[in-house]
């Protein structure tokens, strides 16, 4: 469980919905993915140091922005695993890879992005991939439901990866 601390509003919620047992090692693991996690979400050391007791802090709309994250990442390993099984394990790792790359050249090009936009052209690139290779399936494009998710919440420009 998450204790969570929202400032803007004062308030403690507590966040149950995420994979695994030890939140502070699931945030860890869960940054690596996307990088704007621990600014999302800010960890606040208990006195004592146990991690066990740790708390964040966030606002609420950082919150939500979390929870965009968590819930975007899902749907992107139900369709990695399904690539995994139309095509092989290897390919859809290679789809991740890519995607990852291509948000490393948009960090460079696009230096002005915030880390969450960044994450958001991860996340639209892995669909974009897989969209193009479930196609052939006869599988609806992903990308207009993940545009219509985050509308709002980044640019338009990065809504659409046009820059």
């Amino acid at each position: 469980m998450l204790d969570i601390y929202l400032t803007d509003v004062q308030k403690k919620v507590q966040f149950t919905d995420y994979p695994g047992e030890h939140p502070v090692k699931f945030i860890l693991n869960f940054k690596k993915i996307f990088p704007s996690v621990m600014e999302l979400l800010l960890p606040v050391l208990p006195e004592n140091e146990n991690l066990e007791e740790m708390t964040w802090e966030s606002t609420t709309a950082d919150l939500e922005l979390f929870k965009l994250l968590l819930s975007g990442w899902g749907l992107i390993e139900l369709r990695l695993n399904a690539i995994a099984k139309y095509k092989d394990r290897a390919f859809a790792d290679h789809l991740v890879k890519q995607a990852q790359q291509k948000r490393q050249d948009y960090k460079k090009s696009q230096s002005q992005l915030a880390t969450v936009e960044l994450d958001y052209l991860f996340m639209h690139e892995v669909h974009a991939q897989i969209d193009a290779e479930l196609v052939e399936l006869g599988e609806k494009f992903y990308l207009p439901t993940l545009r219509e998710l985050w509308q709002g919440k980044v640019a338009a420009n990065v809504l659409n990866a046009q820059f």
